[in-house]
């Protein structure tokens, strides 16, 4: 049994490469700023882009993206806030979203564009 971190790996780098063929330029990965991480930090048309990936083997505990909590969404955001102001960005758009990556020899991805908003 592999340990999480390299469970987590594999489906990141998956999720990578998927973006990367629909036109997302990766900016930075495994950001982690404020106690919190960001996946994937990606350029994607005029937007800024944060993303969480989540990997299951099997829908059998359902979607992975149902694994993208309140509390988990908060974290991500508060992390966000740091890159927006280590960077300096103005007058940027950015957006949230969830890569869900499932399978175990032949994965199946699914983007999540706009996955939840910022109040």
């Amino acid at each position: 049994m592999q340990n999480k971190t390299a469970v987590g790996n594999y489906g990141e780098n998956a999720a990578r490469g998927f973006l990367e063929r629909r036109g997302y330029a990766v900016l930075e990965t495994n950001y982690k700023r404020g106690g919190g991480e960001l996946d994937i930090i990606a350029r994607h048309g005029e937007y800024i882009v944060f993303i969480e990936v989540k990997y299951r083997r099997t829908l059998g505990a359902g979607r992975p993206g149902i694994a993208v909590t309140p509390a988990k969404q908060r974290a991500m955001i508060q992390t966000a806030k740091h890159y927006i102001a280590e960077n300096e960005l103005v007058d940027t758009d950015f957006r949230f979203d969830v890569v869900e990556v499932f399978g175990r020899e032949t994965l199946a991805v699914h983007v999540i564009e706009n996955a939840f908003m910022v109040r």
